[in-house]
């Protein structure tokens, strides 16, 4: 009996002793203080060129975009949220991943611009950050290389059918012998280029670049005025298809005359309503543009901006410029002709609306590119295009292009 008074009695101690296991106190986040990439931007932007020391106790949530694996980068990620991208410069190298969900404090960050690039500077990645999730791939931005500007600094973006210019075939990513940056030149099948910078330290620059024409997918960076993209992975440069045909028109206006290079203007109707260059809005190179307003009324009026003849029986033709309008009026139309002679009066011919093919301007002299507007079903030897612009006696669109390129 004593032995089982005794064991009763440890028994009883031991269940009066039993407690809850701890927990470790709940990471509870103020709602408020969490802050969008494209916020910290505008921030940046309002005190410019001053750096901003963040003493909040702010908070980021974010998407690694571009990391360090490949050597293109070091001590950066490139990260990206719903609202923007930023270049963000760490205290050390990380192992950080594409795809990490990352939630980053920023009390003690700085937040600064160079060169046209806004930099989360002092980010401390043992201390700083946490990983939340993995795998989270962000899909990009799909735009023509023409249509890339300084306002997506930062963006993971595809762009399309682009190649390395020929002065470049021969050359390597960058200088890895002397693990030195470079630049080389991309070109699209239209004329237009943009510089692709790849670190001498990246696990690729000594190869040569590929030499056939595809997509691409890059970190769009800024350097002065310069636009750069930013290899992620050679895996994401599928340049294997044929490079691009000739270039058989190229009208940019640059030369400031309307009718160079076999262009004609034909006015059909009403008083001389031409068209004319303009660097009107700060353009840094001339654009043609026409208009029916004579300063006191609109006028009844009907130009044609006539190319001169294509021969286009190579085969796998496209045309592609830019456009934008403003004011109430009848639209621009783009037409396509096989048996205008070249002169006289355009309405005699037979001529086919190209227009629903072309993305065009939203207006308030806002700048579209066209698009891609496939010429394949015209394979013949003398072939026009025509921009044929009409106005009332009340009311009328001022219309102006630039760019127009035809490839094939």
């Amino acid at each position: 009996m004593k032995k089982l008074t005794i064991i009763f009695a440890i028994l009883v101690s031991l269940a009066a002793c039993k407690k809850e296991p701890d927990s470790p106190p709940e990471n509870i986040l103020d709602a408020s203080k969490a802050i969008t990439i494209d916020s910290l931007r505008k921030w940046q932007q309002s005190v410019s060129p001053n750096g901003i020391s963040i003493t909040d106790s702010l908070h980021l949530f974010a998407i690694v975009t571009m990391d360090e694996v490949e050597g293109n980068l070091y001590k950066n990620l490139y990260i990206q949220d719903h609202t923007a991208g930023v270049n963000m410069r760490m205290t050390s190298a990380s192992s950080f991943a594409v795809g990490d969900s990352l939630r980053i404090s920023l009390f003690g960050a700085y937040l600064s611009e160079y060169s046209g690039v806004i930099q989360l500077d002092s980010i401390d990645p043992d201390n700083m950050i946490v990983r939340q999730s993995s795998d989270n791939l962000m899909a990009p931005a799909v735009k023509l290389l023409n249509e890339i500007t300084p306002a997506d600094e930062g963006m993971l973006i595809q762009i399309n059918n682009v190649q390395f210019t020929a002065p470049e075939l021969s050359n390597t990513y960058a200088d890895a012998l002397n693990q030195s940056s470079q630049n080389r030149i991309l070109e699209d099948c239209f004329g237009n280029t943009v510089i692709v910078r790849t670190s001498g330290f990246a696990n690729y620059a000594g190869q040569t670049v590929k030499q056939g024409n595809g997509n691409m997918t890059a970190i769009v960076n800024v350097f002065g005025t310069d636009i750069q993209l930013y290899i992620r992975s050679l895996e994401e440069l599928t340049l294997n298809n044929a490079r691009c045909p000739g270039q058989l028109i190229l009208k940019d206006f640059d030369d400031d005359d309307i009718t160079s290079g076999g262009w004609t203007s034909v006015q059909v109707e009403g008083p001389s309503v031409i068209w004319t260059t303009s660097t009107a809005g700060g353009a840094p190179n001339p654009y043609a543009v026409i208009t029916n307003w004579t300063g006191s009324a609109n006028t009844l009026t009907e130009n044609w901006l006539i190319s001169p003849s294509m021969d286009l029986t190579s085969g796998g033709a496209s045309l592609q410029f830019r456009n934008a309008y403003k004011f109430s009026g009848a639209p621009l139309e783009l037409l396509i002709s096989t048996d205008y002679t070249g002169s006289g009066n355009p309405n005699s011919s037979t001529w086919v609306d190209l227009g629903g093919s072309v993305n065009w301007s939203a207006g308030d002299f806002v700048w579209a590119n066209s698009g891609i507007i496939d010429l394949s079903a015209y394979n013949q030897s003398s072939v026009y295009v025509a921009f044929k612009y009409t106005g009332s006696a009340s009311s009328g669109s001022t219309w102006e292009i630039d760019d127009i390129v035809v490839v094939g």
